[in-house]
């Protein structure tokens, strides 16, 4: 018994399988149906955030410490010179997205070290594909490009985007530039509790130099949390578009290009959708069973030798007994 579920527990982790999380076709040829123009502030939400340099910067090596920090009324922000338009790195979403049960399709310029997001409100009970081509375009020419696609939900967006903004000057803490640098090193367990670090929705969608991606999302249940003596709140997600040189070792090196990202995204009905108690019952019956292999085994084992033969009776017709010995 035991060596058959050993047995059945391994041979998944031996045998070769041709399964990815990532897909090598294109986007066109992944994601099929019926596109619909986006319902954007409806269903989905577009913004960026942009390289606007802080001008903070500059007046803090020539101050003479805290007593001199220049007060935001007197400086200005270096104006951004990119392909987004002005809205979309002044506004960060935040409407009540319905939830995602459409295709959709759209297309993303990202200027040089910025990044382009994309805000949805997935659906339970739905499949979700999403195809991401991207390319670099200049001056109307199209030419191969790499960059870096993650999945973020509202809480992990929250701390990639305070990450953006202190590699980019708005934040003139030495701890926090110095920390910035070694967040790649940090496992993505603890990137939590790391100052700087940040993760993806399940520690496993972040898909870093890479021309074109397919990957799909299927949710257990609603993402909502409540806390102790606060209401329950919802997590939006978050395709979030880097073409910039962040905290990750691994990702894709900025060489100063345009790109444009080509998204797609189909909703499916599932088809079978299993409670969420059907993952505990399985568990647990799997560790009875496993604890019950020692207890029936102990008890073959003490139950082994203990069949007694009937004793033939003597001529008399009695049970023989032990005969006392002469003493000494």
């Amino acid at each position: 018994m035991v060596w058959a579920v050993l047995i059945v527990m391994m041979t998944p982790l031996l045998l070769p399988t041709n399964i990815s999380p990532i897909g090598e076709a294109s986007a066109a040829e992944r994601c099929e149906g019926d596109i619909i123009p986006a319902q954007w502030n409806k269903s989905i939400e577009r913004f960026a955030k942009v390289p606007m340099t802080n001008p903070w910067d500059d007046m803090w090596s020539e101050s003479d410490g805290p007593g001199d920090e220049p007060s935001n009324e007197d400086v200005e922000p270096v104006p951004y010179d990119g392909p987004e338009e002005e809205w979309m790195y002044q506004w960060d979403g935040g409407n009540e997205l319905v939830r995602l049960s459409q295709d959709v399709q759209t297309t993303m310029l990202i200027g040089n070290d910025s990044v382009g997001i994309l805000r949805i409100n997935l659906h339970e009970d739905r499949r979700t594909t999403f195809c991401i081509n991207i390319q670099a375009v200049e001056d109307g020419t199209y030419g191969p490009k790499r960059g870096d696609v993650y999945l973020m939900t509202s809480s992990q967006w929250d701390r990639y985007s305070w990450s953006y903004d202190s590699r980019h000057g708005y934040y003139d803490w030495d701890f926090v530039q110095n920390s910035e640098s070694d967040a790649s090193d940090v496992s993505p367990e603890w990137r939590s509790f790391d100052i700087t670090g940040w993760r993806t929705y399940r520690d496993t969608h972040q898909y870093e130099d890479v021309e074109e991606v397919s990957f799909s999302v299927s949710l257990d249940g609603p993402e909502e949390y409540s806390g102790i003596f606060s209401e329950s709140t919802r997590e939006y997600f978050y395709i979030v578009i880097d073409n910039t040189d962040n905290s990750h070792s691994g990702d894709a090196m900025n060489d100063g290009a345009i790109i444009i990202a080509d998204v797609s995204i189909v909703s499916e009905a599932r088809s079978t959708i299993l409670p969420q108690w059907s993952v505990s019952i399985c568990c647990m019956v799997l560790m009875v069973g496993t604890l019950a292999i020692p207890v029936v085994m102990n008890k073959r084992y003490m139950s082994a030798g203990l069949d007694v033969q009937p004793i033939a009776p003597t001529a008399d017709g009695l049970v023989p007994s032990l005969e006392q010995g002469p003493s000494t």
